[in-house]
């Protein structure tokens, strides 16, 4: 367990401030997901003296001055989203979350797919990979950042080309012009995604998940490189907590 040392030292200068990244990234990088319930002790025990101590000196704490560090792209390498871990197995280096200043967003994962099955190598890599993307609207409502669901597209792809940046941009950027804005001007409802065939790890979960319309999200803390988020659909339920970096 992680002592709580560290909430009693006022002083935050940059080494220390590193010293703290670098000790949760040791405790998170590698770690396998866990249920959920495993997943909330983990934050307990070991993360909340790091979330509170980061969140004591936030340099930004104005949700609409935090907006020039929030655009750009993201990873999560840690959250209690079950969501996250709904699908076949996700591909830690292949999960981007995005946020453009028109107000746009999208969470875009590549998972694999045969995980489950007893199937010698060469055929597991002759499946293809599950590429899932939600695309959101975001912004400031009643003082706090607001993120509305608008719609969700999937992509069976060849697991030997890697889910990078640059096929994150296009997919996304195609998606939104080609049929986001022009259904949101139609007002067209989305389609309902098929989920046959898919390894759903959380079934009862994941529709109510992904079909969930808005949620609040904070930024506990945020720099130019690192976010610790509480994320809450509404009061009734419980928080999620993600620590995501920036990758460009």
């Amino acid at each position: 367990m992680v002592t709580f040392d560290l909430l009693l030292k006022n002083q935050f200068s940059a080494p220390k401030k590193l010293k703290v990244k670098n000790e949760i990234l040791a405790r998170v990088q590698g770690r396998k997901p866990e249920p959920l319930k495993a997943e909330m002790n983990f934050y307990k025990t070991e993360l909340l003296p790091y979330f509170i101590k980061l969140s004591q000196h936030n340099p930004v704490f104005s949700v609409t001055e935090q907006l020039r560090l929030l655009v750009g792209v993201w990873t999560p390498i840690w959250s209690t989203i079950s969501f996250h871990e709904s699908l076949p197995k996700r591909i830690q280096d292949q999960s981007f979350q995005v946020f453009q200043p028109d107000g746009y967003c999208a969470n875009i994962a590549r998972y694999l797919l045969g995980k489950n099955l007893s199937l010698s190598d060469n055929y597991q890599s002759n499946l293809p990979a599950y590429d899932f993307m939600m695309i959101q609207k975001y912004g400031v409502k009643n003082g706090k950042w607001h993120l509305q669901n608008i719609d969700r597209f999937q992509a069976f792809k060849n697991r030997e080309i890697p889910l990078n940046l640059e096929s994150v941009y296009n997919w996304f950027a195609n998606v939104v012009n080609t049929k986001v804005k022009p259904n949101a001007s139609k007002e067209v409802l989305p389609e309902a995604l098929n989920l046959e065939n898919l390894e759903i790890n959380h079934g009862n979960e994941f529709p109510k998940t992904y079909l969930t319309t808005s949620q609040v999200f904070e930024n506990l803390y945020i720099d130019n490189d690192w976010r610790l988020v509480k994320t809450q659909t509404d009061a009734s339920h419980l928080p999620s907590y993600t620590i995501a970096v920036k990758i460009q």
